[in-house]
């Protein structure tokens, strides 16, 4: 180990407390914020000292309801969707079934689904408020002592969902800590430009984009600052989450990542100064071996297996390599061309899982 990594170690040692993560409610005095580990997808539970509860995204599936009960969670007061992708709203619809919150935080984005129609159905019948980021301005939302900035929502785009994501900056005593869901160049772009104060000096940055080289830049980092980031994705993703590029721009930066795909679930708790950082999995360690070389910065390949070109494949090829019916492959090739795999979500034709094993599948060019 170098000089560098130890002194980075050494560092995030002082910060995090590497222990064996349990499920309990935040001890008296403090907040407690965790990364689920619901797969390739975003989940994180905000809890204040006075017992109440945000969770940010649900995950693909309705696995997030057993991560939830996990944590000792007895209900919620807020939950929030990020933007309008299935890994991040896709267990949304039962977690309102068996927590229904008071209120719905979410964008006004025209992008849907049929799954997402439900949840918005299942809102609009219930007691459930819904409620939206300003375009104009932050809004502050009181989860007890825990604060809550929603940063002012960027223009829509009506090509790029990602870049629709809500920003949210969670504050308790000094802790700082940055959520922006997937967005990418343009919404971080906006909010460097109109709300600066709320992006810097975070301590802990969730990547966005679960890892993407469109997640995180050094602007971004610059002004962050942040000590510790952390990302939430799935062992083997077929996207190559998180990418080389990523890896090697945090190692410049000499800021340690923490992974769910590794370590499960992530706890952070906070009493306002001290901050420590627990996992379900052995001590988070970095070494100088582990990091991607600097001339290596294009993204691993796929899982192994034929891929197809998406975009040129033929209707035989997408029937028997990916075992799709006739029906599904002409709406595929009716709908090219594709620019990332995301877009498949639009056709309203594929489960999560469904969208995951595609994707280990294919690419786009």
């Amino acid at each position: 180990m170098n000089r560098w990594v130890a002194r980075l170690t050494a560092a995030l040692l002082t910060l995090a407390g590497f222990l064996t993560a349990s499920a309990q409610p935040p001890p008296p005095g403090k907040a407690v914020i965790e990364l689920l580990d619901v797969g390739q997808g975003d989940a994180i539970l905000i809890r204040s000292p006075e017992g109440k509860a945000a969770l940010v995204d649900a995950g693909p599936s309705r696995a997030v309801v057993d991560r939830l009960r996990e944590t000792g969670l007895q209900s919620l007061d807020l939950v929030v969707v990020t933007h309008h992708h299935a890994d991040h709203y896709g267990g949304m619809l039962e977690v309102i079934r068996q927590f229904p919150p008071r209120y719905f935080l979410a964008t006004e984005s025209r992008r849907s689904t049929g799954l997402y129609v439900r949840l918005l159905e299942a809102v609009a019948a219930s007691d459930i408020t819904p409620v939206y980021p300003w375009h104009d301005r932050p809004r502050t939302i009181h989860l007890g002592s825990v604060l809550l900035t929603v940063l002012p929502q960027p223009p829509e785009d009506l090509q790029e969902e990602n870049e629709n994501s809500i920003g949210l900056r969670v504050s308790y005593g000094d802790l700082h800590v940055l959520l922006t869901g997937d967005s990418q160049r343009r919404a971080r772009r906006y909010w460097l430009q109109n709300c600066p104060d709320l992006i810097a000096d975070c301590q802990i940055l969730k990547l966005a984009h679960h890892g993407s080289h469109n997640g995180t830049d050094p602007l971004w980092l610059d002004v962050v600052r942040p000590r510790v980031a952390i990302v939430s994705l799935g062992a083997g993703n077929p996207y190559g989450h998180p990418h080389p590029q990523v890896l090697q721009l945090l190692a410049e930066y000499r800021i340690p990542l923490l992974r769910t795909d590794q370590r499960g679930t992530i706890r952070i708790e906070t009493d306002g100064r001290r901050t420590d950082i627990t996992g379900q999995r052995p001590a988070f360690t970095l070494a100088s071996s582990s990091l991607p070389s600097r001339r290596n910065t294009q993204t691993r390949p796929l899982a192994d297996g034929p891929r197809l070109n998406l975009n040129t494949a033929s209707r035989r090829q997408l029937e028997r390599i990916l075992g799709l019916n006739p029906a599904t492959s002409a709406a595929i090739i009716r709908n090219r061309p594709f620019r990332s795999l995301d877009e498949l979500e639009d056709l309203d034709l594929f489960t999560p899982d469904q969208l995951t094993r595609i994707g280990s599948r294919t690419v786009v060019r």
